[in-house]
């Protein structure tokens, strides 16, 4: 969604507003009688989690895959009621952004206690009210997912909600057999939300050995722009969330065809100007008042008579505690006059007037009747005096100027300019000092540095800084305001002087604040340029994020060289792009131009993306439901093989069987191992850990 807008060079710009889209709580669907014994299908994936029936033309429910731990009267001393919110319930993620918990670890699932919440919420939102969940369950999980990890989600499935059978599949796999369902050879790059692979599909199947995988996905795009735009706008850091910076790669970022040419164009001024985008960050406005000068001026007036009233009544009640207290001194005076001072009712009528001697309390009652006497006086000039204020005569500064005085008005122009510029001056050398003495290997930092260490080496017994006038000036040097701050004063001094140019020069100050800001939402916009194409980037280029691996374009020619020459032509003949990610614009263009520059010459090659890279995965095994219910992992088989076996199809992964050690009698006269207990190369390579299997640097392991 954008806006237009007006800049102070009076051209319309594309003004973008983000839209802060809140998660909308799922509801509760009703559960007939005819989804009885329906396949489930969940695609478990590691950002966003989609639910739904098998005979469902699309997912019933889609989430977040996490969840979060709140609180409720926390402030209280009673003990804190904690409320579980996941998923869609989750209306602000920002507010419990550091209390998210996810099943998932990258791409793999290593947390089975949030795993396990998650699934109650599927259930429970799916309307399943029975004490089992009687129905085939089709689950993805991670290409070359951990046996441990499968064995667990198994027990999960089969044990606590006592599922009668559990297929297992790829989603990338999913999205590449329902959009090239004739095609069985092709190149699979999946770009998921923390991982990217790159696997070959030879007759239909994975060939899981020579697949590489990248540790870089969407989330790690979404952290970067997030940290870059909040180091290039500081003062909006708590504005640029991380929700925001997804918003903002998925509607504003898109991948050059040639990084470099691009970073080139953005150097010039015309294409910077018609290609940035200005994103339009929150803002509240301040409220626009709608009283009118006079109104304004009588409830000025207003204000001054009720303060008047108010000291005239504070000086009456005063005036009358006073006279009472005057004429009780009065009386003890003439009391004490009847006793001698040894006896106890003069001293009692002492305490009784606070002082110590009789002169003390004449002298007290001087002071009274003088108080009262100027209290009287104040309260007659106050009724004597006229309530009502004069309006100050607005400044007439150099109007109706004659002729014969051209001439000096000329001058005065010029001399009005020179203050205004003078005081601009100051502000930007002070702007410019309080920048100094932010870094820290300047000058004015390290001088700054060097007195407050001199002050600090003082052997001082009484901290005493400040009491002399010297101590301003040190102050001041070290102060990182710089020693001075725009003053109200001056404020009003440059507005008095932006009135008279108006007047008398506007194309002075027209030309002068053309870069000012002129609205306050201004203020809170932020510029994208070379972000557009540096966060797509990172895909290609992941060494920018700090990672020592090769790019998708690396390890699409790291992998093909992996296959003779015949083979290498039928996968480049199908490279389908996958995964949220894949979305970016210029993804495709930009694979096909480096394809173009590492095959052989006069060679062909075909790149195609999925129709939905999000949802086609879901729709792939909605598609293949018969063959999934097929090759699934019943009860039977759970008992008698574990949770970590799985039957091998198109759909999913290998089975890498787990070894069990063999405990062998040492033989100190031999350090050969027997030919029983030796495992086959071919057994070691299989049963070896698959993610070892999967770097992405460009090297076999």
């Amino acid at each position: 969604m954008f806006i237009s807008g007006m800049t102070g060079l009076d051209e319309t710009v594309r003004i973008f507003e983000l839209r802060d889209a809140r998660s909308v709580p799922d509801p509760v669907h009703p559960y007939p009688e005819s989804l009885r014994n329906t396949p489930l299908i969940i695609d478990n994936g590691s950002h966003h989690c989609r639910v739904g029936w098998a005979t469902d033309k699309e997912p019933r429910i889609i989430f977040r895959n996490c969840y979060a731990k709140h609180r409720k009267d926390r402030g209280k001393k009673i003990a804190a009621e904690t409320e579980i919110l996941v998923a869609n319930d989750i209306v602000n993620i920002e507010a419990v952004r550091f209390q998210l918990k996810s099943p998932h670890d990258e791409n793999v699932v290593t947390h089975f206690e949030a795993q396990e919440t998650m699934l109650d919420y599927v259930f429970s939102h799916l309307g399943i009210n029975t004490p089992q969940v009687d129905h085939p369950v089709i689950l993805t999980e991670a290409f070359c997912n951990p046996n441990y990890s499968r064995q667990l989600m198994s027990e999960l499935l089969f044990e606590c909600y006592g599922v009668p059978s559990v297929s297992y599949c790829v989603d990338g796999l999913l999205s590449y057999h329902h959009n090239n369902p004739s095609c069985p050879d092709g190149l699979l790059v999946n770009i998921g939300n923390c991982t990217t692979h790159v696997i070959p599909i030879l007759n239909g199947f994975a060939d899981s050995a020579r697949s590489r995988r990248i540790r870089m996905g969407g989330s790690h795009l979404t952290r970067f722009l997030w940290r870059w735009l909040q180091l290039r706008f500081p003062h909006h850091l708590n504005a640029i969330t991380l929700s925001r910076a997804e918003e903002i790669l998925h509607h504003h970022m898109y991948i050059a065809e040639d990084y470099m040419e691009e970073v080139a164009h953005w150097s010039v001024v015309d294409h910077y100007e018609q290609h940035v985008r200005r994103i339009q960050l929150p803002f509240v406005a301040a409220p626009v008042s709608t009283v009118s000068v006079e109104q304004q001026r009588e409830r000025r007036k207003e204000a001054a008579r009720r303060l008047v009233e108010l000291n005239a009544k504070k000086r009456e009640e005063k005036l009358v505690e006073d006279e009472a207290e005057l004429t009780r001194l009065v009386e003890l005076e003439e009391a004490m006059e009847e006793f001698t001072p040894d006896e106890p009712e003069y001293q009692h009528a002492l305490e009784e007037a606070q002082v110590t001697s009789l002169a003390d309390l004449t002298k007290k009652i001087s002071l009274l009747q003088h108080k009262i006497v100027k209290t009287r006086h104040k309260m007659m000039q106050a009724a004597a005096a006229a309530p009502e204020e004069e309006e100050p005569k607005p400044k007439r500064v150099c109007e109706d100027v004659s002729p014969k005085r051209k001439a000096d008005l000329e001058q005065w122009v010029e001399e009005v300019k020179q203050q205004w510029r003078d005081i601009q001056a100051r502000r930007a050398a002070r702007r410019h000092k309080r920048q100094e003495m932010a870094k820290r290997r300047t000058a004015a930092s390290q001088e700054r540095m060097r007195i407050i260490s001199q002050l600090a080496r003082r052997e001082k017994k009484d901290d005493n800084f400040g009491m002399r006038d010297e101590d301003w000036d040190v102050y001041k040097a070290i102060n990182k305001e710089g020693g001075g701050s725009d003053s109200e004063e001056e404020n009003e001094k440059l507005q008095e002087l932006e009135s008279a140019l108006r007047q008398h020069s506007p194309e002075f100050l027209g030309d002068s604040t053309a870069s000012k800001p002129t609205s306050l939402a201004e203020n809170y916009q932020i510029e994208l340029s070379t972000e557009q194409i540096r966060i797509g980037e990172l895909l290609f280029q992941p060494y920018m994020y700090g990672l020592e691996q090769g790019g998708i374009t690396a390890t699409i020619q790291y992998v093909l060289s992996l296959f003779d020459a015949p083979t290498q032509e039928r996968l480049v003949a199908n490279v389908f792009l996958t995964g949220g990610p894949s979305s970016l614009p210029g993804l495709k263009p930009r694979i096909e131009r480096d394809l173009l520059a590492t095959r052989p010459f006069q060679s062909h090659f075909s790149v195609t993306m999925a129709k939905d890279p999000v949802l086609d995965p879901w729709y792939g095994a909605q598609g293949c439901i018969g063959n999934l219910m097929d090759e699934g992992l019943t009860r039977a088989d759970y008992l008698e093989h574990g949770g970590d076996c799985i039957k091998h199809h198109k759909y999913g992964n290998q089975f890498w069987a787990s070894l069990t050690p063999v405990a062998t009698e040492s033989a100190p006269e031999s350090t050969v191992p027997s030919k029983e207990t030796t495992p086959a190369p071919e057994a070691t390579l299989l049963s070896s850990d698959p993610a070892q299997e999967l770097s992405g640097d460009g090297t076999s392991n």
